[in-house]
């Protein structure tokens, strides 16, 4: 289907960014581009009604890693990266908040616990474990206790024996995501940028200063010409830009009917971050699962399970919710923001960690793209 002399003419020509992804990572590059060029013309481009990747689809943490998560991160990244890249994650969070506001984005300063689970991947990191990685991250958390080993029945609703134990941190929060990308979606309306919805951005071509994305509209193909590109696909960089190291996974996530009397107010670590629970309007949200390697009916029921074992009163509860999340991942959990020429920037494998660093990332893309 062909665009019309209308649709060209208002949203399709004299652009002088265009940005291929409507999530969070998109819409803020454009923002913070639209910043540093008041005078440009700025389109957002996303196959989906509702930047349909991690953006609309994650459970809604503001968190910047579970103890585990971070202890693996100093082994395969060095103390310095890892420490950078929770750095990246807090000034995210911080951006995030700041930009719109915690009322705008439901934003709840409600701690996080770690749980370990008989049977896990991972086990209770000694106090002396504790204590180093305290020290570690006291330089970005700002405080010398980021993690504290309890005793695991102040996890909400959860029955533990006398000798279990968790980790708590009480830096951590959750978000509405709702709220946030409605939120995100009308700043970057009340700033003049066109975010442009149903249109499947097929391919790239690089031309003499600037780009054609070249945007699939039914069974045809029309060349759009960009003079300044941002990539911010995430986990689907790979179908415009082979090469990068990012692949797409998937993360189911439950949502139950309403608990009464639902009283849990952290969100939950389990398995190194795979598994991750919360409370949303007093029903129980549960997801996650990739590490098992099992197909979604399989993911599904242990979920279930691993919720029913967790928290009894959750066993005659209905799923009323469920969905299946893509993330980008690589080699390592650290984002990829680079040009790709003077003209072009890609930003995208955000590690399933979109909301604390989504913002951050955004920013960083439209920097480099005023550094032609």
């Amino acid at each position: 289907m062909a665009f019309s002399y209308w649709e060209s003419k208002e949203w399709l020509e004299g652009l002088d960014l265009g940005i291929v992804g409507g999530g969070i990572v998109g819409l803020s590059a454009a923002l913070f581009a639209q910043k540093q060029h008041p005078n440009w013309r700025i389109a957002v481009l996303d196959s989906d009604p509702f930047g349909g990747g991690g953006t609309s689809k994650n459970a809604g943490f503001a968190c910047f890693g579970s103890a585990t998560e971070l202890m693996a991160d100093r082994i395969t990244l060095g103390d310095k990266a890892a420490r950078d890249l929770v750095q990246t994650r807090l000034d995210g969070l911080r951006l995030l908040r700041e930009t719109l506001g915690d009322a705008q984005i439901g934003f709840e300063p409600s701690g996080s616990m770690e749980f370990f689970r008989q049977g896990g991947m991972t086990r209770l990191p000694s106090n002396s474990e504790i204590f180093d990685l305290n020290g570690w991250l006291s330089e970005v958390t700002g405080v010398p206790d980021t993690f504290e080993v309890i005793h695991a029945s102040h996890l909400a609703e959860r029955q533990a024996p006398e000798h279990e134990c968790a980790i708590f941190s009480r830096l951590e929060g959750v978000i509405d995501t709702g709220k946030m990308n409605r939120s995100l979606r009308k700043k970057v309306a009340a700033a003049g940028i066109d975010l442009i919805t149903g249109l499947r951005v097929h391919k790239i071509e690089p031309q003499d200063s600037g780009w054609h994305l070249h945007v699939q509209r039914g069974d045809e193909l029309t060349p759009i010409r960009v003079p300044n590109m941002i990539v911010a696909t995430n986990a689907f960089a790979t179908q415009l830009i082979p090469h990068l190291n990012v692949q797409p996974v998937k993360n189911q996530v439950l949502v139950t009917a309403p608990i009464p009397d639902w009283d849990f107010r952290h969100s939950v670590h389990l398995d190194a971050g795979y598994v991750y629970a919360r409370n949303v309007e007093n029903r129980m949200l549960i997801g996650g699962g990739r590490h098992w390697n099992v197909d979604a009916e399989e993911t599904e029921r242990r979920l279930i399970e691993w919720m029913h074992s967790l928290w009894p009163r959750t066993q005659d509860v209905a799923i009323t919710h469920r969905w299946t999340g893509t993330l980008g991942i690589g080699d390592t959990r650290e984002p990829i923001v680079r040009q790709i020429d003077k003209h072009g920037v890609v930003a995208v494998r955000l590690g399933g960690m979109g909301v604390a660093i989504g913002m951050s990332i955004g920013r960083q893309a439209a920097n480099l793209l005023s550094m032609e």
